[in-house]
């Protein structure tokens, strides 16, 4: 399956497939990424109602839900993008939480054009998207994040599944860069 990739300090997404993804995947993104394949089985995605969150209990500090509402695919203003279910790890970051804010009224880290296009690429192409050793605001610290397609009729994505998780990186360690990136 085709997947977007965007490679620490890239300004572009590139496409890859899921076997790219899972090489640079941590943990928790791998089995995020995994467990979203076998909830879509053989379609392009899952649909929202298959999502079951006991199941993916070990994560739901970093899941975050958001809704895609009004318009077609194609015509899609990326400002209509809703938090709906945000977890832990994101209200932590922001100081509050952004459940029922638009992702253009509460989007963190990027700037929001940044945040939109990342957003516009996964409802768009109905891909998964996975952003890895970002540089975030906390000193020494990245972040993993991906974002996944969910669709009531298999076509058009209206809710996107948000997984991210942070990590502290030594200074000596610095920050693992792909082949893409090099």
């Amino acid at each position: 399956m085709q997947v977007w990739l965007r490679p620490p300090g890239a300004e572009e997404n590139t496409t890859g497939t899921s076997e790219d993804l899972l090489r640079q995947a941590t943990g928790g993104v791998a089995q995020v990424f995994r467990y979203w394949d076998r909830k879509r089985g053989a379609r392009a995605m899952p649909s929202p109602d298959d999502i079951d969150f006991l199941e993916l209990r070990p994560w739901l500090s970093g899941i975050m839900m958001v809704e895609v509402v009004a318009g077609s695919p194609r015509d899609r203003d990326p400002g209509d993008l809703i938090y709906r279910v945000v977890g832990e790890r994101a209200v932590r970051q922001r100081g509050y939480d952004p459940s029922g804010m638009s992702v253009r009224q509460a989007a963190y880290g990027d700037p929001v054009p940044v945040v939109l296009a990342l957003y516009a690429a996964v409802v768009d192409q109905g891909r998964p998207l996975y952003c890895w050793d970002e540089a975030k605001p906390v000193a020494d610290q990245v972040s993993n994040t991906l974002a996944l397609p969910l669709s009531r009729d298999g076509e058009a994505v209206d809710w996107v599944l948000v997984y991210g998780e942070d990590r502290r990186v030594r200074p000596a360690q610095g920050i693992r860069r792909s082949d893409a990136s090099a």
